[in-house]
């Protein structure tokens, strides 16, 4: 028996329709093992982009002694901050991170007291550079996600955490134009410059909140603890003081 060629495609069309569903659910099951990895498991990392804001304590007698001679205050010393952050999980609850963070400050300045022979004022540039590369273990005060059998893992909304951490500081301190020379009072041109590594430790609180399976808005507050002896110029002066509280908002990806 032989059906009308309408019929024919009609039938056709529904075993192509047919097929193409049977592929799909046939699929599912493939992409929820292979599709984005973590969105069914946890993560296994995570990378932070930062940034924000480095507040410099400035407190030893290198810093009194610009800003009582120069046009300087302290806050000049402070500066934008930027900073990346690796983070492996150790425990449903802790993290190990790598850290490393970077903020400049540049300020043009002349000396309060003093004039040059021409009467114009006596000016320099005062660059204070800090890198803070540190080890860091977070203690997460809610649980990250939670797995649904094998098939979803889901992140917690808003995770807030604190930490601590160790490990080195590169700094710079660096001033160029003209000085006074106190004992004559010649005015000479020169770069003064002192960098070092030191050792450093901080402290760290924040919140982690998620926007999308794989991706968390991060804010935190940091207080970093670092000194160290002067080198070159400045070798007369007691440790530099490196510490000081920075506060950043950030991407965090899961990996």
């Amino acid at each position: 028996m032989k059906y009308p060629s309408s019929q024919v495609s009609a039938r056709q069309g529904k075993r192509a329709l047919m097929a193409a569903f049977m592929a799909c659910v046939a699929a599912t099951p493939a992409r929820a093992q292979h599709g984005n990895g973590y969105l069914f498991t946890a993560p296994d990392a995570r990378i932070t982009l930062r940034g924000g804001y480095a507040l410099a304590t400035a407190g030893s007698d290198l810093f009194s002694f610009a800003t009582d001679e120069l046009t300087l205050k302290k806050r000049d010393f402070s500066a934008l901050t930027g900073g990346i952050e690796l983070a492996v999980p150790i425990s449903s609850r802790f993290d190990i991170s790598l850290d490393a963070a970077y903020s400049r400050s540049s300020k043009g300045s002349e000396f309060r007291h003093f004039i040059d022979n021409n009467d114009r004022p006596i000016e320099q540039t005062t660059v204070f550079e800090r890198t803070p590369v540190m080890v860091n273990l977070r203690y997460n005060l809610a649980p990250t996600g939670r797995s649904i059998g094998k098939l979803a893992w889901i992140p917690t909304t808003f995770v807030p955490y604190v930490g601590a951490g160790a490990g080195f500081m590169w700094y710079r301190f660096n001033q160029q134009g003209d000085f006074v020379n106190f004992a004559n009072n010649n005015v000479f041109h020169s770069e003064l410059n002192s960098s070092n590594w030191t050792s450093a430790a901080q402290a760290i609180g924040g919140v982690e909140i998620s926007l999308t399976p794989i991706m968390a808005l991060t804010t935190d507050a940091r207080y970093l603890f670092a000194r160290s002896q002067l080198s070159g110029d400045f070798g007369g002066f007691d440790k530099i003081d490196l510490s000081g509280v920075s506060a950043t908002i950030g991407l965090t990806f899961r990996l």
